[in-house]
């Protein structure tokens, strides 16, 4: 059986095209040379723009990082300018002092004279346009970069949202919480009518709200929260006095804007491995509050946690990576055991994320 290959074309490697690029350069400019001096050796006018290129492709490189940290350090503009002032003319005063010392070489202590003296001026706003360009070209093609990865993170948080909000749709409707929860319907029908008919809306609640959320980036926290307490309403009707429920949400988190559906696989496995397995049962909490601008939740119960607490399994994984696409670096998801509970924290921005 044969598959077809849609992955990219292998491209040549970094380093290659850069070698590549600039010898292209040096080849051009030694045309160029040789076309404006035709008494000067060929040989001497290609050797000669080969090492003034490549000289000043090895100092781009220095260009390269020190571009991208002052980019990651986003310092103020006049420093930011400053800097790559001061940039510039070390680069240029290490890239003519090393052409300098290749012409003494070859041409004698006089090289001065033949070389520059009526023309250093000339030469200097050469070298000054030519190092512009380089600097140009290097912001240019990091910004490019910068926009192609951030397309990529984008691309990767809407394709783990939409595996995500499936798997957790698949987790709640799956045939064994249906036949479970339709069970416990037929068993109150005659005994708890009101009960059996409370089940039926909160399953329809539970469902309307998952489906509503499909299409959407972000969602208010409190609105999470009814999804939640729409889930666990029903356990709650499965495991009656087993599972104790408490929700302690403050106002300030309420409004504060999060990925659809980020804490439902958290409360999901504290149902699963934290009560469900325990013969006595126990409680499960979730918690939210808004401090120093960031949103800090907790998901814990007072069974034996998941099994999977390090942080693996497969919707811990999908709620990592959305995670990831959403805030990048900029958040924090912790495991522990602490006064007897097994607790999931998770710490994401909060400043400028509030949904109406």
């Amino acid at each position: 059986m044969t598959t077809l290959d849609l992955s990219e074309p292998r491209r040549p490697r970094p380093v290659l095209r850069f070698l590549a690029g600039w010898t292209a350069v040096a080849l051009l400019l030694g045309v160029v040379f040789k076309l404006q001096l035709p008494h000067v050796a060929t040989l001497y006018a290609f050797i000669n723009q080969a090492v003034e290129t490549y000289t000043l492709a090895l100092l781009s490189i220095v260009v390269w990082r020190v571009a991208e940290r002052l980019h990651a350090r986003r310092p103020p503009l006049m420093l930011f300018v400053t800097a790559h002032a001061l940039l510039g003319i070390a680069v240029i005063t290490a890239w003519q002092g090393s052409q300098m010392l290749f012409l003494r070489a070859v041409v004698g202590p006089n090289f001065w004279n033949i070389v520059y003296r009526e023309s250093w001026g000339f030469q200097l706003i050469t070298a000054t346009l030519a190092y512009g360009t380089v600097l140009g070209v290097t912001l240019t093609l990091q910004s490019t970069r910068r926009e192609r990865e951030q397309e990529r993170r984008e691309a990767q948080l809407e394709i783990a949202a939409r595996e995500a909000e499936l798997t957790a749709m698949k987790a709640q409707f799956q045939p064994h919480f249906l036949f479970n929860s339709l069970n416990s319907v037929l068993a109150l029908i005659d005994t708890d009518p009101p009960r059996a008919r409370e089940m039926v809306l909160r399953l329809s609640e539970l469902l309307q709200s998952t489906l509503r959320r499909i299409e959407l980036d972000h969602v208010p926290l409190e609105r999470e929260i009814e999804l939640i307490r729409a889930y666990l309403d029903i356990e709650k009707i499965r495991f009656s006095a087993r599972l104790g429920i408490d929700i302690d949400i403050s106002r300030e988190a309420g409004p504060v804007g999060v990925p659809p559906l980020i804490l439902q696989p958290l409360v999901e496995n504290a149902v699963k491995h934290g009560i469900s397995s325990c013969p006595d049962g126990g409680e499960v909490r979730v918690a939210a509050r808004v401090d120093g601008g960031r949103l800090r939740m907790e998901v814990s119960d007072t069974g034996r946690g998941s099994e999977t607490g390090n942080g693996a399994g497969r919707g811990l994984e999908l709620t990592r990576r959305r995670l990831e696409g959403t805030y990048g670096n900029d958040f924090r998801l912790d495991f522990q055991r602490r006064d007897g509970r097994f607790i999931v924290s998770l710490d994401v921005p909060a400043a400028g994320r509030h949904c109406g």
